[in-house]
């Protein structure tokens, strides 16, 4: 999916898209994407000056915009906005850092009336450097 179909998925706009490519979107099912890390981006500077860590909000935010594909399904048109509701269980296992790949596979994992659970895993190559359960919600 190109940069300008993510913008048709996400109500987010710059700086606060976190995602580069969406890999895979099989919806109601798990979706696949990734974010290059830059030193251009803002939080670079002074999180932290000499040693630029990816934070791990943006994290949770990338996995939860790659995860709101699950839910897209841009045939219809019919797309609704989702929130990130509850951020559950969440590991931080490895610093991510400018010049990574930061990958996420997301799975729908359960749903319940308007909350979506869906399960998280980020990787940078072949290392897991996060996971967790995210609840995404909606509201009519």
């Amino acid at each position: 999916m190109e940069t300008i179909d993510i913008a048709k998925g996400l109500p987010h706009r710059y700086p606060f898209v976190m995602v580069d490519r969406i890999t895979e979107a099989l919806h109601m099912k798990r979706s696949k994407g990734y974010k290059n890390i830059s030193y251009n981006e803002p939080w670079a500077v002074g999180h932290f000056p000499d040693e630029p860590i990816y934070p791990g909000v943006l994290m949770i935010e990338t996995m939860a915009q790659v995860g709101g594909f699950i839910f897209y399904n841009g045939e219809s048109g019919a797309n609704r906005k989702f929130y990130l509701s509850v951020v559950n269980q969440i590991k931080f296992l490895q610093p991510v850092v400018p010049g990574d790949t930061f990958e996420v596979e997301a799975e729908l994992v359960e749903s319940f009336h308007t909350f979506h659970q869906i399960k998280c895993t980020a990787s940078v190559g072949d290392k897991v450097v996060a996971s967790g359960m995210l609840t995404l919600s909606y509201s009519d």
